[in-house]
């Protein structure tokens, strides 16, 4: 039996740290097929991202139905879409019942803009799914102090908000409509790019395995603690 399908979209990073294909190694690391559709190709290096051309709405949305139509969908993640017809678009195409993991994009870990258009849209994108913002990101989506109670209460059905940004012992909060949990671990003294992209595709990975979502986040956070110790020894 082949291994349950995710649906990722995300901009194309030829250097493989972050982006699509960092996405494609962290759902197969945790057991899962991935999917993988570009809505963005960038001009980037493992050092900085320089610039970017998103992908025409029109075809991501042609090669999403094809995927949904023939494949196994059983959990879907979006990363960067690029703009705001193509948050739209796709936005247009998701199905119900399946769970929805988007991690908000907006700029690259060396500041480069990663979207175009309000930052609000992807909370719109978001709506009904989980959402897993750093610090940075929350503050543009809300326009103001990062709240995770205040980020759920816009339709979203969890919020993951991501403390690395923060200095001291990093915390992760999850806000469900069961409450809220802290999760954290001590800092590891590497940079590895691409750590939002691991962390939401490996928490679709475990949905889509049919893991609740405390579960698949514990597991993801694992993932992608390993991929940090990685690079220490680099």
């Amino acid at each position: 039996m082949s291994a349950p399908c995710v649906l990722v979209l995300a901009g194309l990073d030829p250097s493989g740290g972050a982006g699509l294909l960092a996405d494609a190694e962290a759902v197969r690391a945790s057991g899962a097929t991935p999917l993988c559709v570009a809505t963005a190709l960038t001009v980037q290096t493992r050092r900085a991202a320089r610039r970017y051309q998103a992908v025409d709405a029109d075809l991501i949305a042609d090669s999403v139905r094809a995927l949904l139509e023939e494949e196994d969908v059983r959990a879907i993640k979006i990363g960067m879409v690029g703009n705001l017809a193509n948050a739209r678009a796709i936005r247009a195409l998701l199905p119900a019942g399946i769970p929805l993991i988007v991690d908000p994009v907006l700029a690259s870990s060396s500041g480069a803009p990663l979207f175009e258009g309000p930052p609000r849209s992807l909370l719109e994108l978001a709506a009904g799914g989980i959402l897993t913002p750093n610090i940075p990101e929350a503050e543009a989506l809300l326009g103001g102090p990062a709240d995770v109670a205040k980020l759920l209460r816009q339709g979203l059905a969890a919020v993951l908000l991501k403390g690395g940004h923060l200095p001291g012992t990093p915390e992760d909060v999850l806000a469900t409509k069961d409450g809220i949990e802290i999760f954290s671990a001590p800092r590891i003294a590497a940079t590895g790019r691409g750590t939002g992209c691991r962390l939401a595709s490996a928490i679709a990975s475990g949905l889509a395995l049919g893991l609740p979502l405390r579960e698949a986040v514990l597991t993801a956070r694992v993932l992608v603690r390993a991929h940090l110790q990685s690079h220490l020894s680099v």
